[in-house]
């Protein structure tokens, strides 16, 4: 037992502990008086704690050291900013990706909005995207079709499966004036074609274009310019009978349009005279100045004007 006087009420060891004599106790007294984890000296009071006075001992401690649990538990109190945060070595050489802006491209796969587009046109809007990649199949290079122009093989296969004309693509550039496009309207104006003649697909074949105004509008309808003149003059007894058809109308138009603007012109001449002579009235008082009255014997009235207003009167004659 310990020599030594006790400070406080004495308590028995607590369960599981192993009682020890004096001379056992004393160089626990000496190992832990250094400041390790149950010393009397810098221990806080306790169940956990041995006390040497009492003749027992606390069971061996796998704790770290206090210095070395400080320095390798993070304080959870302190935060570190988000700029010093680095990326390691290794990763330092990286890319950065915004994937709100990036396209999931199906990794080269069938993609869904591709073919929705697919589903949405209609027959002829594909059959027309397929007239530009058929080729010639004739092995014979005699035997393929060739420019009206040049004689070369190498022509525009739209207008040929549209307009059945065989013209490379150079020539028709060269030479505008045969294998330009017309709009309807400009057909129906300069050539004096009428709607059913440019509906007729066989008579005057024409190719379908979105309208460049507006998506919503009907399609544009291209004409060929060569095919255009040898149906109207055809038509108008060759190209005199247009011109003179085309001066006929137009001085037709000018009559009538002249005619028109006399009409207006009369109108509003009548309304301003009107007008006058109304605020002339307003201004001042007017006096009716009557001419002699005509009797009517049949029906028994008798008739008044005035010579200035020309306002008229009936009056029962007796």
């Amino acid at each position: 037992m310990s020599s030594g006087p006790a400070s406080g009420p004495t308590a028995g060891p607590p369960a599981g502990s192993t009682p020890t004599t004096g001379a056992a106790a004393a160089p626990l007294v000496g190992a832990t008086a250094a400041g390790q984890p149950g010393s009397i000296a810098g221990r806080s009071s306790g169940p956990s704690g041995a006390d040497p006075r009492l003749g027992w001992e606390a069971p061996a401690s796998t704790a770290p050291p206090a210095a070395e649990h400080a320095s390798t538990v993070r304080d959870a109190s302190k935060k570190r900013p988000y700029d010093s945060i680095e990326p390691a070595r290794k990763f330092s050489n990286f890319i950065e990706y915004d994937f709100s802006k990036m396209k999931d491209s199906k990794g080269g796969f069938m993609n869904d909005e591709a073919d929705e587009l697919a589903r949405q046109q209609t027959l002829a809007e594909w059959q027309q995207k397929r007239v530009g990649q058929e080729m010639p199949s004739a092995i014979n290079p005699e035997e393929n079709p060739k420019c009206f122009e040049c004689d070369t093989i190498h022509i525009d296969y739209e207008f040929l499966k549209v307009f059945g004309c065989r013209v490379c693509h150079a020539c028709k550039n060269k030479v505008p004036e045969k294998y330009s496009l017309l709009t309807k309207t400009e057909c129906r104006e300069d050539y004096l074609l009428t709607e059913p003649e440019l509906r007729d697909g066989e008579a005057m074949p024409h190719l379908d274009r979105p309208n460049p105004h507006k998506t919503t509008y009907n399609n544009m309808m291209l004409y060929l310019r060569y095919q255009v003149e040898e149906f109207a003059y055809k038509k108008w007894d060759g190209e005199e009978g247009l011109d003179r058809e085309y001066e006929r109308r137009q001085t037709l138009k000018k009559e009538k349009k002249d005619k028109k603007f006399l009409l207006k012109l009369r109108d509003m001449r009548k309304r301003t005279r009107t007008e006058t002579w109304n605020k002339r009235l307003a201004q001042t008082d007017h006096v009716h100045e009557w001419s002699d009255e005509v009797r009517d014997a049949d029906r028994g009235v008798a008739t008044r004007q005035c010579l200035d207003c020309g306002m008229q009167t009936e009056e029962i004659a007796f």
